[in-house]
């Protein structure tokens, strides 16, 4: 069962990447500044996180080890997962047109 949740998950992903527009955050709207450095700072730390549990569980052979390295990247997929589609979730409950340039 968790594998589907990891692949929905990873295909959820990939499905923002490919769908989203170029940012452009308006300099009148400080809260989208402060989101496009969250969302930036982010993605950046999530993938170094990612890298770090990949190494973790490629090199030990210890079974809790790689419990946590896993349990740490789905931590961070579920991040980046949230981080990236937050927009989209707050323009379908509030009916706005356009949030922060999305």
């Amino acid at each position: 069962m968790k594998k589907i949740w990891y692949l929905a998950a990873v295909l959820a992903l990939m499905a923002s990447v490919v769908y989203a527009d170029a940012l452009t955050i308006p300099p009148d709207q400080p809260v989208c500044r402060l989101y496009g450095m969250i969302q930036v700072f982010g993605t950046v730390a999530g993938v170094l996180v990612a890298a770090y549990s990949g190494f973790i569980l490629a090199s030990t052979h210890e079974i809790e080890e790689r419990n946590k390295a896993k349990q740490l990247v789905s931590g961070v997929v579920m991040g980046l997962i949230i981080i990236w589609l937050a927009p989209l979730v707050i323009k379908s409950l509030v009916g706005a047109t356009n949030v922060c340039g999305w």
